[in-house]
């Protein structure tokens, strides 16, 4: 357990470089204000992926944090 968090972070970052060489295919991008040119397929779904996912842990933090709160204020009860 103590090498874990190492290997799956190894891990994901081998998968994510296999995955950028196996889609090498230069595209474009459009977005609202900014084009940008010359990012390869498998960044960008790469950085879609990340982006997705940090998006939802700051859209969750509130409710993770409002219940650790309810455990603690119960735990608190219990005990005079």
């Amino acid at each position: 357990m103590k090498y874990f968090y190492f290997i799956l972070i190894l891990f994901l970052v081998t998968s994510f470089f296999i995955f950028t060489n196996l889609n090498p295919g230069i595209i474009s991008l459009d977005l609202f204000f900014i084009k940008v040119e010359g990012i390869s397929i498998g960044f960008s779904i790469i950085f879609s992926i990340l982006i997705g996912a940090i998006i939802s842990l700051i859209l969750q933090l509130p409710k993770l944090l409002r219940q650790n709160r309810k455990i603690l204020s119960n735990k608190n009860d219990e005990n005079p």
